[in-house]
């Protein structure tokens, strides 16, 4: 790729600064014209560059030529390839207008062609006569290419060649200065970072300055003043071209940067409040030995992230900057007249070879932002995947250690309640059977009190989200029990849904509140009916609300104040239910209620 690049460069370099664009083929140019500055001077060869006579007077002139004309219908045109300066062509004695982009007043050291078509009826059959009058000025003082006149099909085909390197590819470079320093400036603002963008932005804003004239009306003075004004820009240039070199290179600056640009705010002051004679004095010091010896820094750190390091980045940009400085030789060879015949100054198009490598390599440095991005993306789902596997595993484990945990729980649950309850009443049985007083009927009271508390614990066990069938159950004991007492049993059912997360231990704990609260009554109230209505509380959550009534004639002081209600009360407190007793001369009321919903990870405790 780098030598590709290389020989892109190298081509692009020598087909500019030789010049290698066609000229007419089948045409003879005018190889001399008549000069006159006032009075006649005699015949001068073209082309004719006034800097290589230091003699003539800097005024206008009048270059002057006889041409036969054969006849007959071809289309006919004047073609000047190149001149320096302001020019107007007359044919036999009538101005011809340019028949180009522009008129052909353009500004001075554009060095662009002249075309323009003549009417068939302005030619004379043999003798025409033709004039062109140069107004000399700017850089280059005053210059005048071979003179061609011939049929426009086979002009046409040079002066497009030359009209594009003048005119069309100056624009071109401009616009894409523009829009590239546009698009950097986006980029470093979005990514304050990535300070080369910044100092490349500024670099393509400066160096625009150049193609200024491309867009100005056609005056030399302005010309002029622009082209003054392009010593300080060269200044500013090479100095931001330093803080973007070490930028590029992810390099800090030994100085601070408002040092290094302390001298081209300076050189911009004198600019425009001093004297063109101060100025340019001060520029022949001062501001042109400190640009050369930026530019000579530029290039040595160029040079070594080039070669050193072997960056492609730097080593392609170093290509197209060689390619450039080769231009701007060519260049100072012809202000310094040592290539007469030439007066086409690439400063204007130079960055036609920095410009695709500064996109390239912006490009580049974008695509390689977003495919370290990617990379962090990725990087970051299969982290986050494999934190997601863990914490699954993790989960999965702690749901087992949960399940066993629960399952150890219901195990010591049965076992207590087995050695609280059913074995405190069979211990009483035995004690019962072996004393010398023993009664049958107390002792089977007790052992059918021990059988049922037995089945309820084995009923629990069943319960699973559903309640309706341990409810089912308990309904038949109730009324048993309550019928040996001469009590009916009032029943409201209602359809109860599901209650998630509902375990054995919560809904034995719902029994004995409901079995402690039906014995109560049976034994202790007096009463003749036994009402118990279920429902549901529409509350934030909701809850299923049981209630046992009574008609009897309520607790006394020992029943309101025994263990028998403070566990009611605490095993209520265990499964996240509420229990309210309410005991007057008319009967007692019992009202628990309990969540439909529990959490999986929340267990009710037994007590």
């Amino acid at each position: 790729m780098l030598a590709l690049w290389g020989l892109a460069v190298a081509v692009v370099t020598v087909f500019l600064a030789f010049e290698l664009l066609p000229l007419p083929k089948g045409v003879a140019p005018l190889k001399a014209m008549a000069l006159s500055q006032g009075t006649p001077e005699g015949e001068v060869s073209l082309p004719d560059n006034w800097r290589s006579h230091p003699e003539r007077p800097v005024t206008t002139g009048i270059y002057s030529a006889r041409f036969d004309h054969p006849g007959g219908g071809a289309k006919w045109a004047v073609y000047i390839p190149s001149y320096s300066g302001q020019i107007e062509v007359a044919l036999n004695g009538v101005e011809l207008t340019s028949g180009g982009f522009i008129s052909g007043e353009l500004g001075a050291d554009q060095g662009a062609p002249f075309y323009a078509p003549i009417s068939p009826s302005a030619l004379e059959p043999h003798d025409n006569s033709l004039e062109i009058t140069l107004h000399p000025g700017g850089l280059l003082t005053g210059f005048l290419s071979q003179v061609y006149i011939g049929p426009s099909a086979l002009i046409r085909t040079s002066f497009d060649w030359y009209y594009f390197r003048a005119v069309l590819l100056p624009l071109l470079v401009v616009f894409w200065q523009i829009l590239l320093a546009a698009l950097l400036f986006l980029l470093w603002y979005s990514r304050r970072s990535e300070r080369a963008a910044l100092y490349c932005t500024a670099l393509l804003l400066l160096s625009s300055v150049h193609g200024i004239p491309v867009f100005l009306p056609s005056s030399l003075a302005l010309t002029e003043t622009v082209a003054k004004l392009g010593y300080v820009t060269n200044l500013w240039l090479s100095v931001v071209s330093l803080l973007f070199i070490y930028a590029f290179t992810d390099r800090r600056l030994p100085v601070r940067a408002g040092i290094l640009l302390l001298l081209p705010a300076l050189a911009t002051l004198a600019f425009a409040l001093l004297p063109r004679e101060i100025f340019r004095y001060i520029d022949l010091i001062a501001v042109v030995p400190f640009s050369l010896v930026m530019t000579a820094w530029v290039f040595f750190m160029l040079v070594r992230s080039a070669v050193w390091e072997r960056r492609w980045d730097s080593t392609i940009l170093l290509l197209s900057v060689i390619g450039a400085v080769v231009l701007a030789l060519h260049d100072t060879l012809i202000i310094a007249n040592l290539l007469p015949d030439s007066n086409f100054l690439h400063f204007r198009i130079v960055y036609i070879l920095i410009l695709p490598a500064l996109s390239v390599i912006f490009l580049q440095r974008l695509i390689d932002s977003m495919n370290r991005v990617d990379s962090l993306a990725n990087t970051l789902e299969d982290r986050i995947e494999q934190k997601e596997l863990q914490l699954r595993e993790t989960f999965e484990q702690r749901q087992v250690l949960e399940g066993r945990q629960a399952l150890n729980e219901e195990r010591q649950r049965i076992m207590r309640d087995v050695h609280d309850g059913l074995g405190g009443q069979l211990m009483s049985i035995i004690a019962m059977a072996t004393s010398n007083e023993a009664k049958p009927d107390a002792i089977e009271s007790s052992a059918r009190a021990a059988l049922e508390d037995l089945r309820t614990m084995i009923n629990s066990l069943g319960a699973e989200d559903d309640i309706t069938g341990i409810l089912g159950t308990f309904r038949e004991r109730a009324e048993q029990q309550l019928a040996l007492q001469g009590i009916e049993l009032d029943w409201n059912m209602i359809e109860i849904p599901p209650i998630e997360g509902l375990t054995p231990s919560a809904a034995l704990n719902v029994m004995r509140i409901m079995q402690e609260a039906v014995t109560n009554a049976a034994k202790h109230s007096g009463a003749d009916k036994v009402t118990i209505r279920f429902s549901l509380l529409p509350r934030i959550q909701e809850m299923l609300n049981i209630e046992i009534e009574d008609n009897g004639c309520g607790l006394d002081q020992a029943s309101a104040t025994g263990h028998g209600l403070k566990n009611m009360v605490a095993r209520a407190q265990a499964i996240r239910g509420d229990i309210e007793i309410e005991s007057t001369g008319a009967g007692t009321l019992v009202s628990l209620s309990i969540p439909t919903k529990y959490e999986t990870h929340a267990r009710a405790r037994s007590i």
